[in-house]
């Protein structure tokens, strides 16, 4: 028999590929959280082999708002052009013309729209004439192409539906994160299939129509008799959540899943593993010819072949090998580890017990390495390393944590340091991780998995006894009514899980090299009198290069306001990316000697808020971002703060007109501005701010001392929480613990509207740090 072998290394995509299609032999079509559909056909026509180093993407078509995209499938409609249907987290569906002869790279997605759901549209699914679709919302529609309208509305799953089938025009199969599957006669339910103990993600249906196969977060494959709803085979063999399933014309079964790896069973039995580099295989996809698509957490489309004339060259294949082999494997997702029972490299001479089995070895350096039995031989497939606490703390930029985990992000990139303690809330510390390294927020569930699974699960509440009340999804846990049946006065055996939280999110780093690339272009487009000489340039260069205080003090007083006062109003921006990386490095020292850094930076945030609008949103986002960057600064309080003689805390006057300003921006851009690919980053960086207002609100005793001092922030926070929760789930959270922070300081007495539309829309969407908050909030009354 011959295995699969890497065919080709499709790269592009800038985040996760989630989806993934292949409706012929030459053609590829890839959704990911980078907010694109990518095509991808062979460069050589005549070649059938995708080509690493040849293929690229015919069209890269961008989600209109920015939004990452998971779901994707292939509408042939009999007399009319064929289309891609792809979904994501803006709720559309999106229907693109394949044709490339009008189109450039960069195009937004969508010839036509179908619009229904109210949350994530994970799963997508074409047969005769119908699309059917599953959504974070609880939902499942079937959509009648002729109309673009919703045909059937498949309601009853309790959270999330993960996958969807079409059976024929008129019967449909669900699968949910209640753990079911269900079989619905039009918009009836009719059957429920139970068995799996956790989230199902994916459904396949078998050739004879009498059968269907679904892959589970419990680690696990049912083939079960539709007719009966019986479960026919159980297959076992992933170490860990089963994302995808599909099936070879030979009858074959591949499965992807979050053990890094692609699995090919025979008659319930594994015959090959593939390790792949990366930690989440999202998706697979068979080609017409047999060979199989693969989309991964490492930004990759991978193509294998069992067809020799379809392998890859030598040298990449062992590029493949290599890259596979210098993976990390934390020490935490080995079962009953025991570094001193590791045999060395004499256990390789003995054979696997089975397909994918894993052994660990020690090299004589000392150094243990995991290695799989695969294709009738030992494959290393990274190096262990040890990742748990031990009692010893490790220190990060003056501050000591309990873990302190390398991440690789990038290929030939160093990695990336993630400190973690295990008191803290797991979200926060992923968010503080992406904003330390300018990385988007859409990988914060990824992060948090990493955490989790690399802590081995410590649950601190666990440990100290403690018990929190039973979430029920019938009831919304953000709603006045939930809280007051649920609501009693906390006591010191009360142990909240995420609030307060109190670390701020900032936006500090920079690269200096872009800065200045930039700046100098820019400033070439200014008229004579207004461009910085070729000195300042090097004045300014030389400033970002070490940026201390003084550097930074340097470029507030001297270059910024040029920048923001002379230049044009489309230049301005760099302007604010300057003042946003300088202003968190002023020391309390150097603010002190001279007031000339507050009036700079007050005239720049009310110069830039003027002409912010919903055709400038980056600039916005820019000045929103800086504002981040003061919360906590000895400059905010010259800025925004007024003390009094008791030692209270007031916001002044300057800072009611700036939460104005900002209100009135928001409903702008929520207006004119929503389709701009950074709007639901501006939303967020919003909420962010809010979030940082709370955390400033708990810490300092001046604020806590008076909790009627924030209640411009609450006023604002009320008049713009809905257009925060409409926009993504991230920008939801941050707002939704600013109220818990506000709560438990005492400065927030009522539940506002915008907090139980949160509730409906992400906590029975299933989303977990949702629930974990509410649980905290009824202990807040």
């Amino acid at each position: 028999m011959t295995n699969f072998k890497l065919s080709a290394t499709l790269s592009g995509h800038e985040q996760d590929v989630r989806a993934i299609i292949a409706p012929t032999d030459d053609l590829i079509v890839s959704a990911s959280r980078d907010a694109t559909v990518r095509i991808w056909s062979p460069a050589v026509q005549d070649n059938s082999r995708f080509q690493s180093t040849t293929t690229e993407a015919l069209i890269a078509f961008h989600s209109p708002t920015n939004s990452f995209m998971n779901s994707v499938t292939f509408v042939d409609t009999e007399g009319h052009e064929p289309l891609i249907a792809s979904g994501g987290q803006d709720a559309m569906i999106y229907l693109s013309d394949l044709s490339v002869s009008d189109r450039k790279p960069g195009d937004d997605v969508g010839k036509y729209q179908l619009i229904g759901h109210a949350g994530n549209v994970c799963s997508l699914f074409y047969k005769d004439g119908l699309v059917i679709s599953g959504s974070w919302d609880a939902t499942a529609k079937v959509w009648d192409l002729e109309t673009f309208s919703v045909k059937f509305d498949l309601k009853g799953h309790e959270y999330s539906v993960w996958d969807v089938k079409i059976l024929d025009s008129n019967t449909f199969l669900t699968c949910s994160a209640d753990k079911t599957i269900r079989l619905w006669n039009g918009s009836h339910e009719v059957k429920r299939f139970s068995g799996h103990s956790d989230v199902v993600r994916k459904l396949l249906i078998f050739p004879d129509g009498k059968r269907f196969a679904s892959a589970s977060n419990d680690g696990t494959i049912k083939i079960w008799d539709l007719q009966s709803g019986n479960t026919i085979q159980t297959l076992y063999g992933h170490d860990s959540f089963v994302y995808d399933l599909q099936i070879l014309p030979n009858g074959d079964l591949v499965s992807t899943g979050e053990d890094r790896t692609i699995r090919i069973w025979r008659d319930g039995i594994v015959i090959q593993v593939i390790t792949l580099p990366c930690i989440s295989v999202w998706c697979v996809a068979v080609l017409p010819n047999s060979d199989i698509a693969v989309g991964g957490s490492d930004k990759t489309v991978r193509v294998f072949t069992r067809e020799a004339s379809r392998i890859a060259p030598e040298a990449e294949l062992t590029q493949f090998k290599e890259s596979v082999q210098q993976s990390s494997i934390a020490e935490q997702s080995l079962d009953n580890l025991q570094k001193t029972d590791i045999p060395g490299y004499d256990a390789l001479t003995r054979p696997g017990k089975q397909e994918g089995a894993t052994i660990m070895v020690k090299t004589p350096s000392g150094v243990i390495e995991a290695h799989q039995w695969s294709g009738g031989e030992w494959v290393k497939i990274g190096d262990v390393v040890g990742s748990a606490s031990s009692g010893t703390k490790h220190t990060y930029n003056g501050q000591e944590y309990d873990y302190l985990f390398d991440v690789d992000i990038e290929d030939g990139a160093p990695p990336l340091k993630l400190p973690y303690n295990v008191n803290e809330n797991v979200f926060t510390a992923a968010q503080r991780f992406l904003a330390d390294n300018d990385l988007p927020s859409s990988y914060t569930d990824e992060v948090v998995q990493f955490i989790n699974k690399n802590t081995a699960g410590i649950n601190l509440s666990e440990q100290t006894g403690n018990k929190t009340d039973s979430y029920d999804p019938t009831e919304n846990p953000y709603s006045d009514s939930y809280q007051a049946k649920h609501s009693h006065k906390p006591t010191t055996t009360d142990k909240l899980k995420v609030i307060p939280e109190t670390t701020y999110i900032s936006f500090k780093d920079y690269k200096e090299v872009q800065l200045i690339t930039g700046l100098k272009k820019l400033n070439e487009e200014q008229e004579e009198g207004n461009r910085f000489s070729e000195g300042d340039i090097e004045i300014i260069s030389g400033n970002l290069k070490l940026l201390t205080s003084r550097e930074a003090s340097e470029l507030v007083t001297a270059f910024i306001p040029k920048i923001v006062n002379t230049w044009t109003k489309s230049s301005r921006l760099i302007g604010y990316d300057l003042l946003r990386v300088s202003i968190p490095r002023i020391t309390t020292v150097d603010l002190i000697r001279s007031t000339d850094a507050a009036e700079t930076v007050l005239k720049a945030l009310t110069t830039g808020l003027e002409i912010a609008s919903a055709s400038t949103i980056p600039l916005l986002m820019m000045i929103l971002k800086t504002l981040n960057n003061l919360i906590g600064n000895t400059l905010f309080v010259q800025l925004y703060i007024d003390p009094s003689e008791d030692g209270k805390y007031n916001y002044n006057e300057y800072f009611q007109k700036l939460l104005n300003t900002l209100k009135s921006k928001l409903f702008d851009i929520s207006t004119n501005g929503k389709f701009h690919k950074l709007y639901n980053t501006t939303i967020t960086t919003l909420a962010t701010l809010i979030y940082n207002l709370s955390a400033y609100h708990v810490k300092t005793t001046g604020l806590k001392s008076n909790p009627t001092s924030s209640k411009p922030i609450v006023d604002f926070t009320v008049a713009v929480g809905d257009v925060i929760v409409e926009s993504n789930s991230e920008a939801a959270y941050r707002l939704a613990i600013a109220y818990g922070n506000f709560r438990y300081a005492k400065a927030f007495d009522v539940v506002p509207e915008w907090l139980e539309k949160a509730g409906e829309k992400y906590v029975k969407s299933g989303e977990q740090r949702f629930i974990d908050l509410s649980t905290d909030l009824q202990h807040l009354s």
